[in-house]
């Protein structure tokens, strides 16, 4: 018994000495549209479950329809394509604006357009970039 109790020490020791190494290596890899902006902004709204849920739902919904858009304008190509994408993202964010603000208190509203700001920032399409048209990445 003396001796499972040492080697039990011994493995957890290890494992203190270990965890740095192994938190660093398996980091968890945030995508573009959550910005440490955007992660501060939601913790800091305090949303009750039934919000959260909402919030998941037309946040899929908005970024899904902003990525096609963004896929269906670059494909048929054309001039003006940063203006298009620009107006077809704005009517995804006032619908998901719309969506949420009936289910905000007082105190969260300021926190939502904060966060709503940070949001819309973070999923900004750089035309310029090496990445893919159709795919959203941060700035």
């Amino acid at each position: 018994m003396n001796q499972l109790k040492q080697i039990f020490l011994i493995g957890l020791f290890g494992l203190t000495l270990n965890a740095p190494t192994l938190a660093d290596s398996s980091a968890l890899v945030q995508p573009a549209w959550m910005t440490e902006a955007v992660v501060r902004d939601l913790v800091a709204l305090k949303l009750s479950a039934s919000q959260r849920s909402l919030l998941q739902e037309t946040l899929g919904n908005t970024l899904r329809a902003i990525q096609a858009d963004v896929h269906k304008i670059t494909k048929r190509g054309g001039f003006g394509l940063e203006k298009k994408i620009k107006r077809a993202n704005k009517f995804h964010w006032r619908a998901f604006d719309a969506a949420m603000r009936p289910t905000l208190s007082e105190q969260q509203e300021p926190l939502f357009e904060r966060y709503l700001r940070n949001q819309i920032q973070a999923v900004a399409i750089n035309l310029a970039g090496k990445e893919p048209l159709h795919s959203i990445r941060s700035n």
